[in-house]
């Protein structure tokens, strides 16, 4: 009977050694829950933020663009007519995976991403997207410290150079678009891979639903 009651005992330790070995799937590891980020703002004032552009901003800007070329202005019942963006919107997936693809990027060129700018567009007249035409719109770029050449540093919006030896390096947008000869300043042989992201939705239209904002 202690032979028997030892065996078990010995059979059982080597279970449960055996089992520590491999990963645990029968309990995931609790999610801590964080706190609000310091830039939550109440709704109230979400609200009201939106509301104070839509009263000082929106009839100037629909006023300035519905004007033809022969300077009369459009009605607002007119198909032609162009409201002003009030809003951008992207799927969150795809902005999750904007964010990883920059992050992996920042890794593979050395660079720290300090900030994500949003900066304001404007599509042209003869964007072939007919909804965009003239349209205001947001894109967005990570920007990281780079020492200018005074010697002081700055925050500035970058793009990933891959140089001719394939190692890849962080370039300020500046340094790369701003060239004599109205070419990209890069050397035969590099590529460049852009940061930047757009392909957004614009509202209004698609919808403006009583809901929302």
């Amino acid at each position: 009977m202690k032979k028997t009651t030892l065996v078990a005992a010995v059979l059982t330790a080597a279970f449960l050694i055996t089992s520590c070995e491999k990963p645990c799937e029968c309990e995931e590891a609790e999610t801590p829950i964080l706190g609000a980020p310091s830039n939550i703002i109440p709704l109230a004032q979400a609200d009201s933020l939106y509301k104070n552009y839509g009263n000082s901003r929106v009839a100037l800007i629909e006023l300035a663009e519905n004007i033809t070329e022969e300077g009369d202005t459009i009605p607002k019942e007119d198909a032609n007519y162009k409201k002003a963006t009030r809003a951008v919107t992207m799927p969150y997936k795809a902005f999750k995976e904007y964010i990883a693809y920059i992050e992996k990027q920042a890794d593979s060129a050395g660079v720290e991403i300090a900030e994500m700018r949003f900066y304001f567009g404007k599509y042209k007249n003869d964007f072939p997207q007919s909804d965009k035409k003239g349209r205001a719109t947001l894109f967005l770029n990570p920007a990281a410290e780079f020492t200018l050449s005074d010697g002081t540093k700055d925050t500035v919006s970058y793009a990933i150079v891959t140089g001719v030896d394939g190692k890849k390096r962080a370039e300020m947008v500046g340094d790369i678009l701003n060239s004599k000869d109205g070419e990209l300043a890069v050397e035969d042989g590099e590529t460049i891979e852009s940061m930047s992201g757009d392909d957004v939705g614009l509202i209004p239209p698609p919808y403006q639903d009583e809901n929302d904002f």
